[in-house]
């Protein structure tokens, strides 16, 4: 099951002439931008579900584009092995997102909040995967734990 952040946002992973041209090389779906609304202008202190989709999904896009910085940085210093490995670990960690998203906010699945829980939870995840691709794209030479291009 895709979470709302997948399917409305996608990925722009990887550095083939597909992720410029508006598709994901990994997930080899096309890349959907957030509902936007100018009319939303204090996320702060967003009253209406509509407002709060709006806010979260600017958040989310945010973070995810940072997350696709760091995948790119990544991917761009790696051979032929490792990029494999890199894509295969960002699919993996995705279909974890889903299904962690999915599971964690089941409770409102019927409820008109559920897109907005759904989008804060994966700007969650994308925060914690932030944190460990900036690990390896930081790591230090003779460091065992990180995969050196």
């Amino acid at each position: 099951m895709k979470t709302i952040w997948l399917s409305a946002a996608v990925v722009a992973l990887g550095l083939t002439a597909a992720g410029a041209a508006g598709l994901d090389p990994v997930l080899n779906d096309p890349i959907v931008s957030w509902q936007d609304d100018p009319s939303v202008k204090d996320c702060k202190n967003a009253e209406t579900t509509f407002a709060m989709n709006v806010c979260a999904g600017r958040a989310a896009k945010k973070s995810y584009m940072a997350m696709v910085a760091l995948y790119n940085q990544l991917y761009a210093k790696y051979d032929g092995p490792n990029k494999k490995l890199l894509q295969t670990s960002q699919r993996a960690w995705h279909a974890y997102m889903d299904a962690e998203c999915a599971y964690e906010n089941g409770p409102t699945a019927d409820g008109s909040i559920h897109s907005t829980m759904l989008t804060n939870c994966d700007a969650t995840l994308v925060e914690v995967r932030i944190k460990q691709l900036k690990a390896q794209a930081n790591c230090e030479e003779g460091d065992m734990s990180c995969n050196h291009p």
